[in-house]
């Protein structure tokens, strides 16, 4: 009777300890920091990798960029009426960065706002091509900003700070990110692992799974998380996805947030495959995660700002139109944005 009396007590501990989800179950958690569960040993790169790539970039093989691209920028119309706000708009910034706008809230995603990023500040990193999209000056209050990761042209010091100084917005971060913004001086930061979720003002923000990696400096590799993001209202639901390599998370995000209206995709830095493949998707990659993720419209980013690999900074539009084509998705739905343009999202059929 003892026996069953014990089994009686301890078997809803057990059941209940099967439910938790401790950081033992969580297996991109690792002792000294995070990783990618998907990758295989051939995928994980390391800086004799980076030294590989750099010296046939620059002595064997002298990838030759031109001087000039023709880029497009527009005035944008963000604001114009506010009641439009509530239906959901949509302004690329430049690089990651978006300006969402959406029940009455208006969102950035991985602001930067620099002209270099880097560890150096203003002497040394790659020099933005175009311009910000929306001027500074021209921001309307923010009240919520996510970061995918703590790599220099995603997580800008200088323009976090500016954001706290004039607006003091919500950070949202992935796990060991809050240091940083701690040190930095901002107040109001989250911290979240992935499929934690968060509700601010009846909007659900998600940290969502990514197959990338962190690093501010030559040591800290991985120790902090890096992640995508469900940004989910009323009226619409965005998946951003920061920086990612291609793999199978994208079709139960989309399962677990369906529908989502817009997937903000990354198209750029991809080049060389052997060096980029595992941490940045390719245009047709890019596309072929938008179609697992069931999601409405494919807006892209990440192309065209920061010269930070082989392809030309004009040519991921040129590839995703080869893949659109071959992938035969309707072109209505994939989103090229100029600097500053801005489009509403159509209501749900």
């Amino acid at each position: 009777m003892q026996y069953v009396k014990a089994l009686v007590f301890i078997l809803p501990i057990l059941f209940l300890m099967g439910l938790s989800d401790t950081s033992d179950n969580k297996t991109h958690h690792t002792d000294s920091g995070f990783r990618n569960p998907w990758f295989t040993e051939d995928d994980e790169k390391n800086f004799f990798d980076f030294l590989r790539w750099q010296w046939n970039r620059r002595i064997m093989h002298q990838v030759v960029k031109p001087d000039r691209y023709d880029l497009q920028a527009i005035p944008p119309e963000y604001v114009n009426p506010p009641e439009r706000i509530y239906s959901g708009m949509l302004t690329w910034v430049g690089h990651a960065t978006f300006l969402i706008q959406v029940d009455n809230k208006n969102i950035l995603t991985d602001p930067v706002w620099s002209d270099r990023v880097g560890p150096f500040g203003k002497r040394v990193g790659p020099r933005r091509y175009m311009p910000p999209g929306i001027p500074w000056e021209k921001l309307p209050p923010i009240d919520i900003v996510v970061i995918s990761h703590n790599h220099y042209d995603h997580m800008d010091r200088g323009t976090i700070e500016k954001l706290e100084k004039d607006f003091s917005p919500v950070f949202f971060v992935p796990l060991e990110n809050k240091k940083f913004l701690d040190e930095w001086g901002i107040e109001n930061v989250v911290e979240l692992d992935w499929w934690d979720e968060y509700l601010i003002d009846r909007i659900k923000i998600v940290c969502t799974p990514a197959q990338h990696f962190s690093q501010r400096w030559i040591n800290d590799r991985n120790e902090s998380l890096w992640s995508s993001w469900i940004i989910q209202a009323d009226s619409k639901t965005f998946y951003f996805a920061g920086d990612t390599g291609y793999f199978p998370g994208f079709k139960e995000i989309g399962e677990r947030y369906s529908p989502i209206d817009v997937a903000l995709m990354p198209i750029g830095a991809y080049e060389p495959r052997w060096f980029m493949q595992p941490v940045h998707v390719n245009p047709a990659e890019a596309l072929q995660a938008y179609l697992d993720l069931h999601a409405r419209y494919f807006a892209a980013m990440h192309w065209g700002t920061f010269d930070q690999s082989d392809e030309l900074l004009d040519q991921p539009p040129k590839d995703l139109q080869v893949a659109v084509d071959s992938l035969q998705v309707d072109p209505d739905r994939v989103w090229v944005f100029a600097f500053g343009e801005t489009r509403s999202i159509p209501p749900r059929e």
